[in-house]
């Protein structure tokens, strides 16, 4: 039995972590508080396109109960509705479509990491199956939010960018182009990913692929979302907070409150690193710059959490202090777990990182917009030069599970004991 156990623990847990996501959908879990709210709201948006779909389609910002989900993630629900009559029906086969991201995510780590450290595939599945203990993850594909969708179509497409590491071939990079687009389509922030590719394929492929070409097909992949927003002018995306207009900008709050949500995503790659106490006296220019970019942090800072969001340090500084206090005081910590970062590749891991400090235009910062985009793209796209005692020492896997696993424990407490 010991035997067993060893040589299939990663399909065991596979299929329990995938049972539980079933048990939860027959139970209408909720973990995150606001994914089934979300979906009834959608639901709505599905009854009107449904009414009077090409005149709801073409005034989409102008209806009745708009937001700043993608008309085209809103019409895909639609067609799935249609298909299989019953709406439980239809998302019980789309959580089993959007399962595929653990998939995705195992073919890209993979490609990355098995030859280069010669380990068994076993340990990487194992880990790609993490992201289902995800409370953002559960909730969101049990109740079909648009960034799983979104997160399906972008892996796929980073998995054929990925593929290019082992062998280039052209044709990775366009399939990569379309369903980037396929993905920015469902969850429009998903476009600013395609930065990254193209300042990848410039900077390393310029001389295997013609950029003129890359350019082209991304302008005709773009030219109907550009069509649909600027020359119809139907501009749902810029419906940003209405209660609070004037700090929606404030990127103080959003260099803050993202940072940290990175940082919480990262805790396993650092327990790696040993990015803690003992750094802060060995690099002290990166430790006064940190207290100097924090302290400009807080002095501007002014994020309103009684309109919900804000990421889980902040929640629990105000939790247990009532004040930002705790939050200030991790800050510094923060600013200088990412610098560290950032020094690893400071030319790559840059433009990642603006991009995830860019992807939240709007007010509200939740944590599921990062969750689990982040820990995906620590191992897939962030470089954290990781050596292959992460994957053999049974610590720093564990530590990912845990991290996962507290996670969903206080989102489960919070949602449905405290309700905070």
């Amino acid at each position: 039995m010991k035997k067993f156990f060893k040589n299939n623990y990663h399909i065991l847990t596979y299929v329990l972590l995938y049972s539980s996501i079933i048990i939860a959908f027959y139970f209408d879990e909720n973990v995150t508080g606001g994914a089934k709210n979300d979906f009834q709201y959608i639901l709505k948006q599905i009854d009107i396109l449904n009414e009077n779909f090409l005149y709801s389609f073409l005034n989409y910002d102008e209806i009745e109960h708009h937001n700043r989900l993608s008309p085209v993630y809103i019409t895909l629900l639609l067609i799935f509705k249609k298909i299989f009559i019953s709406l439980e029906f239809a998302r019980i086969v789309l959580i089993h479509i959007l399962i595929l991201s653990q998939f995705y995510f195992y073919k890209c780590l993979k490609i990355i990491y098995q030859k280069k450290f010669s380990l068994d595939k076993k340990i990487l599945f194992f880990l790609s199956c993490v992201i289902f203990i995800s409370p953002s993850f559960r909730s969101n594909i049990i109740w079909v939010e648009s960034s799983m969708i979104g997160i399906l179509l972008f892996l796929i497409g980073h998995y054929y960018f990925i593929k290019n590491l082992k062998e280039f071939k052209s044709k990775n990079i366009y399939l990569n182009i379309f369903f980037i687009a396929a993905a920015a389509y469902i969850r429009p922030t998903y476009c600013l990913f395609a930065i990254y590719y193209f300042y990848f394929c410039f900077t390393y492929y310029r001389d295997k692929i013609s950029i003129y070409n890359v350019i082209l097909l991304n302008i005709i992949l773009a030219f109907p979302a550009f069509y649909y927003l600027f020359i119809l002018d139907v501009f749902f995306i810029g419906h940003i907070s209405s209660e609070y207009p004037e700090n929606h900008l404030n990127y103080f709050n959003k260099i803050a409150i993202i940072g940290s949500i990175i940082i919480f995503h990262s805790i396993p790659f650092l327990f790696y690193k040993n990015f803690f106490l003992d750094e802060f006296t060995k690099k002290k220019f990166f430790t006064i710059l940190s207290i100097i970019i924090s302290s400009i942090l807080i002095f501007n800072f002014n994020y309103n959490l009684n309109n919900t969001g804000g990421g889980i340090f902040l929640h629990i500084s105000d939790f247990f202090t009532n004040s930002n206090y705790l939050f200030y005081l991790l800050l510094p910590f923060f600013t200088f777990f990412i610098l560290n970062i950032l020094k690893i590749n400071l030319r790559d891991n840059l433009v990642v990182f603006l991009i995830l400090f860019l992807i939240t235009p709007q007010y509200h910062i939740f944590h599921k917009y990062y969750d689990p985009l982040v820990f995906i793209l620590f191992l897939t796209m962030i470089n954290f030069n990781l050596g292959k005692n992460f994957f053999i020492k049974k610590r720093f896997i564990t530590s990912a599970y845990l991290l996962f696993f507290s996670h969903y424990v206080i989102s489960f407490i919070n949602t449905y004991y405290i309700n905070y």
